[in-house]
C-alpha cells in the first residue's frame, strides 16, 4: 500500500530540517531503497511503504546508511552467526509466555509524550525474579514492546527516550548481565533500530548498577553516552525532566498505577499482533550468500552511523 501521511504541518516541518525529508521526493527515495532490497542476494526483507520509510527517516534519508540499518536489522533478528535469533523468534503477543511477560510489565510505554513530543518507555531492570525468567526473556519483550512502538509516525520523527528503573535491581540480577550479553545487547540496538533514542534516564542507580556501568558504557558509542542522565533516587531530577504527567503514581507521577500503565502497554501491543508477527516471518538474512565486505557481524563490525 501507497505511504499515507498522518502528520499535521508543525511535524512535517520538523522532519525536513531535522530528517531532510522531502514530500515531493518521498515516493522516489522509498522506491531507491526497495530496488536496492531486491538487488541483495543475502537479503530478504518486507518492502512496503510505511516499513522502509523508517529506515530512510532515522538515516535522515541517505540511502546508503538507511541501506546498513536495514540490513542490520534483519541480521541481528535472523543470522544464527551473526545475530541473535533467539531474542526475536515467536513474537505473537498472544502467545501464553508472551501474555505472562507482558503481564510483569518489565518494559512499559508512559502515556503521552515530553516536552519535547517524545515517547518515553519505563524499563524495570530489577522487575523479574533471574531464577525463574532468563534475561533472553525479558529482551525478547522489550523487543516486541519497541516494534509496537515504532510504528508511530510521532517516534520516528521526534525519536524516544527510555527510562532505566533499578529500584528493584539486586545482585542476583547482575549475573544475568555477563560480558557477552552486554556486547550483544548493545550491537543489537546501536545502528539497529529505526528510531532516534534521543535521551537514557537512569533512576535509582545503587552500588550493584556501579559494578555494570563501566561494561555498558565500553561498548556504547561517544553519541549516545553523551546521552545518558542519571538521577540517583532523586525524584526531583527525575521530574524535571519527564513530566509528572507521564510517571506512574509510584513514581511521583499523575499517569495512575504501574499496574495500569502495565494493562495498556499490554493492550497496545496486541494490536499490533499482525504487524509483529509480519516482521518474524518477512525479512531473513542468508549468510552464505553475503559479499565479504557487505558483513555486518555481531562481534563488533557494525558500521559505525553518524545520525542521531
Amino acid at each position: 500500500m501507497p505511504y499515507k501521511c498522518s502528520l499535521d504541518a508543525n511535524t512535517l516541518k520538523k522532519a525536513k530540517d531535522e530528517l531532510n525529508e522531502d514530500p515531493t521526493q518521498r515516493a522516489s527515495q522509498i522506491q531507491a531503497l526497495r530496488e536496492w532490497v531486491q538487488r541483495q542476494p543475502h537479503l530478504t526483507s518486507r518492502t512496503d511503504d510505511e516499513f522502509l520509510l523508517r529506515f530512510l527517516r532515522v538515516a535522515k534519508f541517505s540511502q546508503l546508511k538507511a541501506q546498513e540499518r536495514l540490513d542490520n536489522f534483519w541480521t541481528v533478528r535472523t543470522s544464527p552467526i551473526n545475530g541473535v535469533p533467539e531474542w526475536y523468534s515467536d513474537m505473537d503477543p498472544l502467545l501464553e509466555k508472551n501474555q505472562k511477560m507482558l503481564d510483569m510489565g518489565l518494559t512499559i510505554l508512559l502515556p503521552g509524550r515530553d516536552d519535547e513530543n517524545r515517547r518515553v518507555t519505563l524499563v524495570r531492570t530489577g522487575g523479574y525474579d533471574p531464577k525463574l525468567v532468563s534475561l533472553g526473556e525479558v529482551l525478547k519483550t522489550g523487543n516486541m514492546v519497541a516494534d509496537a512502538s515504532v510504528m508511530d509516525e510521532l517516534d520516528q520523527i521526534h525519536g524516544a527516550c527510555v527510562l532505566l528503573d533499578f529500584t528493584e535491581f539486586s545482585s542476583a540480577h547482575i549475573f544475568a548481565w555477563d560480558r557477552e550479553t552486554i556486547r550483544k545487547a548493545s550491537k543489537t540496538w546501536q545502528d539497529v533500530f529505526p528510531v532516534r533514542t534521543k535521551a537514557i534516564h537512569y533512576y535509582n542507580t545503587g552500588t550493584v548498577f556501579n559494578t555494570l556501568q563501566p561494561i555498558f558504557s565500553f561498548f556504547m558509542k561517544e553519541k549516545t553516552k553523551q546521552r545518558l542522565l542519571f538521577h540517583r533516587d532523586s525524584l526531583e531530577s527525575l521530574h524535571s525532566k519527564i513530566p509528572k504527567r507521564m510517571l506512574p503514581t509510584e513514581m511521583g507521577g499523575d499517569a495512575g498505577s504501574l499496574q495500569s500503565l502495565i494493562e495498556n502497554t499490554k493492550k497496545m501491543v496486541i494490536s499490533k499482533r499482525d504487524e509483529l508477527i509480519l516482521n518474524e516471518r518477512s525479512g531473513k538474512v542468508d549468510e552464505s550468500k553475503r559479499q565479504k565486505a557487505e558483513a555486518a557481524q555481531i562481534t563488533g563490525t557494525f558500521r559505525k552511523l553518524n545520525v542521531d
